[in-house]
């Protein structure tokens, strides 16, 4: 039956699609060319009969009394290499497997001539998987939505793993690998599990990624079939360095110099402060109830504290770090302002007592309520070493009816605005940002007016600014932080109609942090 069908179709194509064939109107190239699409069309079709009528295909297997079905540039493709994907792929697709699968085609230069490890399924590998399977007898044309040419299936997978020897067939894959804890202060003590196919010949390799000597087995060449066992691994490790550590580990079936990346976890040492924290809301009318939501990774041993800025502080003061328990999630501090007004809330939290912690975040709230419109000015820092950059917030409601005026004290020309006096003033609250930077030690009066006011009815708030020379003593002691690194946020000036985005990078330490304006985020490099 079979034979019946593919001669009719062989001959209904024939007929259909190379009409020169019978005409003798074309080069002889072009009919070897038709004759080969042909042919390749019919393999597929024969495979799809096949395939419907149970019987397995191949690469030249025979019509049933037609003989041998003759392919193009036939070879046996990828002989040494071994691949095995956990999945089936198609164009578009990326990942580790992809990667693998061009690093296995690569090997044979007739199929994947260009030899890219890009680990994106373009165009160039579809054209490489297209002549293995061509080589392989799998499908010899097509797409890859309609008969899988091009795509790699459950039968080119298979293909693709026949080069691979017994022991190679199941390669060793670590499952399940945990580092505890993966944040935490100096010198931190880490516990790593994970689990292997085939203890009996299995290799690894856990590089803790801090320079000291990783932990290894290996295995060596074995022959015969690996056991069909899990070995679970547990190995300890303290970090004395402080940073982001990347640990790496290896492992394969055979010996340890054929192991490859299974698994990377990135351990921060060195922290106390944590990350991902939020205030909401931040403005409404009197009474306003607001909440600080923020992570605790050790529960017992997580300290806070919450400055609402109307004389109300929240704390919690842990007492106990040597053994932290082994949770994490988030908490939240809800505060309710009952006066109209704005407030500064301060916030900070760590794995150390609460004198120990830096701040965390700062925020502002502003409650609206009948209230007379004011101000508030506030000035970082007020002292250090040359060069010194101080910044002045002002924070209030009416920004557009808000005069004020700057005098930095040291020469440089005046920062002001007046505001017109028949403004209608809105409520919506403001906040501005002024930065200076003093060069040259010495003792300046910095002079700040500011108010819903005519400048010159308004009072004068005087700060004096004292600026040292740290070259003068020869010892810098303005600067009590260790020499760890730190991630510090740049507070970006935007001009007037733009819109700039904050740039977040890391410095050695926090002295040289504080010299480029950077807000501390928090021990560690950013990542």
């Amino acid at each position: 039956m079979y034979q019946r069908i593919t001669l009719s179709l062989l001959f209904f194509l024939m007929c259909a699609y190379a009409p020169g064939v019978v005409h003798a109107q074309t080069t002889s190239d072009a009919l070897l060319a038709q004759i080969a699409q042909l042919l390749a069309q019919v393999q597929s079709l024969q495979s799809q009969l096949n395939t419907l009528g149970g019987t397995p295909t191949g690469g030249g297997s025979a019509v049933p009394g037609v003989g041998q079905i003759p392919t193009v540039a036939v070879h046996t493709a990828l002989s040494g290499a071994c691949v095995r994907l956990t999945q089936s792929l198609a164009p578009g697709a990326e990942g580790a497997d992809v990667e693998a699968l061009q690093r296995a085609l690569a090997q044979d230069t007739a199929l994947y001539p260009e030899g890219l490890i890009t680990g994106y399924y373009g165009a160039l590998t579809q054209r490489a998987v297209e002549r293995f399977q061509a080589a392989r007898g799998i499908v010899f044309g097509g797409t890859p939505a309609t008969t899988g040419y091009g795509a790699v299936g459950p039968q080119t997978r298979n293909a693709l793993l026949a080069g691979c020897s017994p022991a190679q067939r199941n390669p060793a894959i670590a499952r399940d690998l945990v580092i505890t804890p993966e944040v935490g202060p100096l010198p931190l003590s880490v516990t790593a599990t994970f689990s292997l196919n085939g203890s009996s010949c299995s290799s690894y390799e856990l590089d803790w990624g801090d320079g000291t000597r990783p932990l290894s087995f290996d295995a060596g060449s074995q022959g015969g079939a690996c056991s069909r066992d899990i070995a679970h691994k547990r190995a300890t490790h303290t970090y004395t360095l402080p940073g982001a550590h990347t640990a790496v580990l290896r492992a394969t079936q055979g010996p340890l110099s054929e192991a490859t990346v299974v698994s990377r976890t990135t351990i921060s040492v060195g922290e106390t402060q944590l990350r991902g924290f939020s205030l909401s809301p931040t403005t409404g009318s009197a009474p306003l109830t607001t909440s600080i939501t923020f992570p605790v990774a050790g529960s017992n041993c997580t300290s806070y504290e919450a400055d609402w800025g109307d004389g109300t502080i929240d704390r919690f003061e842990a007492t106990q770090f040597s053994t932290c328990i082994n949770d994490s999630g988030t908490e939240s501090l809800t505060h309710t302002y009952t006066a109209p007004g704005t407030y500064t809330v301060r916030f900070k939290t760590g794995r150390a007592r609460i004198a120990e912690l830096e701040t965390n975040e700062v925020w502002r709230v502003v409650v609206a309520g009948d209230i007379t419109p004011t101000t508030a000015v506030e000035i970082q820092p007020t002292a250090g070493e040359a060069p010194l950059r101080v910044d002045v917030r002002m924070y209030g409601f009416g920004e557009s009816c808000t005069s004020y005026s700057l005098d930095w004290g040291d020469g440089s020309a005046l920062q002001q605005f007046e505001a017109l006096e028949d403004l209608t003033c809105g409520s919506e609250p403001f906040e501005a940002v002024f930065s200076h930077t003093y060069i040259t030690p010495g003792s300046y009066q910095l002079r700040i007016r500011t108010g819903q006011q005519p400048l010159a009815q308004l009072p004068v708030k005087a700060e004096t600014i004292t600026v040292g020379d740290a070259r003068a003593s020869g010892v810098q002691t303005r600067c009590p932080y260790s020499s760890a690194p730190v991630c510090g946020e740049l507070e970006v000036q935007c001009s007037a109609g733009f819109s700039c985005r904050r740039s977040v990078q890391t410095f050695a330490d926090r002295c040289i942090l504080e010299d480029a304006g950077a807000r501390f985020l928090y021990s560690g490099t950013c990542r």
